[in-house]
């Protein structure tokens, strides 16, 4: 693109347009041969020139289906960026740009959808109905689909209430059986599913399951974050009558019979304290995540200065050590021979040296224990906790009976599951 071309279209002058006309009258007819990331409308509708667009517009009309190396025409970035005068001006010229995908598969609607844009959704439905039906290639996921997924919920009530009539439209599935009632759902948009089920169309297929077989009052249900807004979109959903999963106690039974099969015998001491030691560190001293992850090092410092300083009180204890025979106008300390290199608290006051040597063993081993598991990162991370849960997790069946009790695990074990899906319910480790 000529240098002079694009400033014009960047400060959007429309007299120095006229002005590179007056000098080479075929400066747009060589925008096509020139121009292969984008042309002069590109950048015009990008930066909301109108009437500079509209000047373009009335000399080449053809390049407003121009496409970018993106594959947006300029009708996708004037949509994008809201300028509903130029995309106004945009669909007089050709509307058949409305159907047109980028490279991502989103058309304007879908651009304006996303980005919220009211009055462009309006003009776009308007201009051609029908490409409020063109669904993404990649998820099949539909305008509506992107209005919930990216929260737009004035978006999604303009484009509902145009069409609420058509429920087939509104409860549309993308490839993996999702309506924008479970979109909601798993995204814990109050608002959305709110006015969702205030809709005749939408609380009549309320009932309707994904393919993983989930309704939206599952999906709610089985998020792992059990926060006060997921209660209170629950209890919304209960009260909506929206039904729950009908296999879901079976599922439970299946995981309760499977762990039932594989301990027979009741779990001992040992097994129960790990447990619940592995739950409460995991809880409160995680070293990935939480507080803990922020004072860890702090941690390790004041650990490392305890136990140097326990350590250093054991070798040269308070009072130091008999290193000659003491005075001998004192006659009541009985110091012998065998004496020497002991410590010199310990015969003087019998009682309280017994105290310190407990409290700083005690502080001692605390300290290096601290140490330890805040170097480490204890269970279920480091191999001591993996070890303890092997033994935790060990069946108790005789060794003769062993091929069955394994056999017998493997047919009661639940399915595995795909994460990636909405409304998977979550695998619990450990």
């Amino acid at each position: 693109m000529d240098r002079r071309l694009y400033e014009a279209s960047l400060s959007g002058s429309v007299a120095d347009l006229e002005n590179l006309e007056g000098e080479d009258p075929l400066i747009l007819d060589r925008v096509s041969l020139t121009c292969f990331d984008q042309t002069p409308l590109h950048i015009a509708a990008w930066r909301g020139h109108s009437d500079f667009t509209r000047a373009l517009l009335s000399r080449k009309p053809r390049l407003a289906s121009e496409l970018n190396s993106a594959r947006c025409s300029p009708l996708h970035l004037a949509s994008a960026e809201g300028h509903h005068e130029i995309v106004q001006h945009l669909l007089d010229v050709n509307d058949d740009v409305c159907e047109v995908h980028n490279e991502d598969g989103r058309t304007p609607l879908h651009l304006a959808a996303m980005k919220g844009r009211v009055e462009v959704i309006e003009l776009l439905t308007r201009a051609r109905p029908e490409s409020i039906r063109q669904k993404l290639g990649r998820g099949g996921e539909t305008v509506l689909h992107m209005c919930v997924k990216y929260n737009r919920l004035e978006a999604l009530k303009t484009l509902v209430d145009e069409f609420q009539n058509d429920a087939g439209f509104v409860n549309s599935e993308d490839q993996d059986g999702n309506t924008i009632l479970h979109l909601a759902a798993a995204l814990k948009q109050l608002d959305t599913i709110k006015y969702l089920l205030k809709l005749t169309s939408v609380k009549e297929q309320a009932k309707t399951e994904n393919k993983n077989g989930f309704t939206a009052l599952d999906i709610v249900e089985l998020s792992p974050i059990k926060d006060l807004k997921t209660m209170e979109i629950q209890q919304f959903l209960v009260e909506a009558g929206v039904p729950s999963f009908r296999r879901a106690p079976n599922i439970k039974e299946e995981i309760r019979t499977s762990s039932s099969s594989a301990n027979h015998q009741p779990k001992n001491l040992f097994i129960r304290l790990w447990e619940k030691m592995s739950s409460f560190w995991n809880k409160y001293f995680n070293p990935e995540r939480g507080w803990f992850k922020e004072v860890r090092v702090h941690f390790i410092t004041a650990s490392t200065l305890t136990t140097t300083m326990a350590y250093q009180a054991g070798l040269s204890p308070p009072g130091s050590v008999w290193q000659d025979f003491p005075n001998t106008n004192n006659t009541n300390l009985n110091v012998t021979s065998n004496d020497i290199g002991t410590s010199i608290f310990a015969k003087t006051q019998d009682h309280a040296f017994t105290y310190f040597l407990f409290f700083n063993t005690a502080s001692f081993i605390a300290s290096m224990f601290t140490l330890i598991l805040a170097s480490s990162g204890f269970p279920p991370e480091n191999k001591c906790g993996k070890v303890g849960h092997m033994v935790k997790d060990c069946p108790s069946a005789p060794q003769g009976n062993s091929k069955a009790a394994a056999s017998g695990a493997a047919s009661n074990a639940p399915p595995k599951s795909n994460p990636k899906a909405i409304g998977k319910e979550p695998v619990r480790q450990g």
